[in-house]
């Protein structure tokens, strides 16, 4: 976890939490191609986004809860118990309906499959901003 640098008021601060280096990076990537986003954080385990969002308090939080800690949906708690303001998108590989439902009663804003389009990861965080915002 470390902030990568300091977000300017017009910009939409994200953090991202996967446990896989390729996926951050893959991401990282497409959003630093986007001038309206500011990645605030990278994270690669469960406390490390606590930590972050903590420190941070992003607008979003692009989230994994399926990490190798065990810990995503706890993070995903805490996430929404101190910085209730961040909307919360999930990008995972695998989720059943069980975890479905479980995410739904977190508030979850979006549940996004990994194989997504890059365009519209980019336009669900766009929408994902804008609940952030009419929300609060």
């Amino acid at each position: 976890m470390f902030p990568l640098y300091s977000l300017a008021m017009e910009r939409i601060p994200i953090l991202i939490a996967d446990d896989h280096l390729q996926v951050r990076n893959q991401i990282l990537t497409r959003l630093a191609r986007e001038t309206d986003f500011a990645i605030v954080g990278l994270a690669d385990n469960s406390a490390a986004t606590v930590a972050c969002a903590n420190a941070t308090h992003p607008q979003i939080l692009l989230i994994d809860p399926m990490m190798g800690d065990g810990m995503g949906l706890d993070a995903i708690r805490q996430v929404r118990a101190n910085v209730p303001r961040t909307a919360i998108v999930v990008l995972t590989a695998f989720t059943d309906t069980a975890q479905k439902i479980e995410l739904e009663k977190l508030g979850v804003r979006s549940i996004l499959n990994k194989g997504i389009e890059s365009y519209r990861l980019v336009e669900e965080l766009h929408l994902a901003a804008r609940y952030a915002t009419d929300k609060h």
